[in-house]
């Protein structure tokens, strides 16, 4: 597969995205440092947060909203809100109920570390912690109703819990590769979605810029699905930070499953182009910052 010509980038992109990454760390840290930490619900829902990850759902809102000429700092509410509802997806996923994994982010899981009980009001705290950010962010009221409106439509009973209803559903039984799409694009590239829209929503784009922006996020989030997938099967749990082979263990519904390691592969290859294309029309540093990284995360598996 030929990949479209793109100008390169001449700052590294891990440096890009480590400059980011920090503005993020700093502003969870100074939202954390406000609240009751006497709390045993708020030390969970940050011991969560802050286990660390590449902290990627945050910088593609940072990058949407600059690469339609915003500021990074303008999108941090936004890209904390959905983090948070990221991670209550995690701690959630990996309850005894669910996947019962012991190992997140390469600690302890939240309910390893506190308790069953304690991870559930832990992640539906993170939840309304979400929504609270967000209607506390200095956004215009129609921004802000905006982006809860999304984070609802995406996140919700027709998106990200949806997909991981979906999922769970189709353990042990052989599914069409469209139906596993379905089952990917619900579960994770929804709230990638989620990221550009807002990143490009607080930016004031246009419709046919937050199209394209979504349509990145689409894309991109399929092929972060599947290569997830192909890397639990070729890696170890110290690289994946969390435990390895769970899919094989649970007989999930993966490409990996239904297709092999190879067709995956190129499934994340054509994905990822697609990525690439859909926001080849906007000019900006940022944009292009957007293609690598999508790039850089095929590279795990080529």
């Amino acid at each position: 597969m030929v990949f479209p010509f793109r100008e390169e980038v001449m700052v590294n992109i891990d440096e890009l995205l480590a400059q980011r990454k920090a503005l993020f760390e700093e502003f969870l840290a100074t939202y954390f440092s406000g609240l009751d930490m006497q709390s045993g619900i708020v030390r969970s829902c940050l011991y969560s947060i802050s286990a660390g990850g590449k902290r990627l759902r945050p910088i593609l809102v940072m990058l949407a909203c600059e690469a339609l000429g915003g500021t990074g700092k303008q999108a941090l509410e936004a890209g904390l809100a959905i983090e948070m509802i990221h991670t209550f997806s995690l701690v959630h996923d990996d309850l005894p109920a669910i996947d019962n994994d012991d190992l997140r982010r390469g600690q302890p899981s939240c309910h390893k570390q506190f308790g069953e009980a304690t991870a559930i009001l832990a992640g539906d705290a993170l939840i309304f912690m979400a929504l609270e950010v967000i209607s506390c962010a200095d956004y215009v009221p129609d921004t802000k109703l905006d982006i809860i409106r999304a984070i609802a439509d995406m996140c919700g009973y027709n998106g990200l819990v949806q997909g991981e209803y979906e999922d769970i559903m189709a353990e042990g039984r052989l599914l069409a590769p469209s139906e596993i799409e379905k089952i990917y694009y619900k579960k994770t590239a929804k709230l990638f979605e989620l990221c550009m829209y807002c990143g490009g929503r607080i930016a004031h784009g246009d419709d046919k810029q937050l199209y394209a922006l979504t349509q990145y996020g689409r894309n991109f989030g399929l092929a972060f699905q599947v290569i997830d997938d192909i890397l639990d099967v070729t890696s170890s749990g110290h690289g994946l930070g969390k435990t390895a082979g769970k899919d094989i263990v649970q007989d999930k519904a993966t490409l990996v499953k239904a297709l092999d390691i190879e067709q995956s592969k190129a499934y994340a290859k054509d994905k990822t182009n697609k990525a690439i294309v859909s926001i080849a029309d906007i000019d900006s540093d940022s944009a292009k910052i957007l293609q690598d990284l999508a790039m850089t995360m095929l590279d795990r598996v080529i």
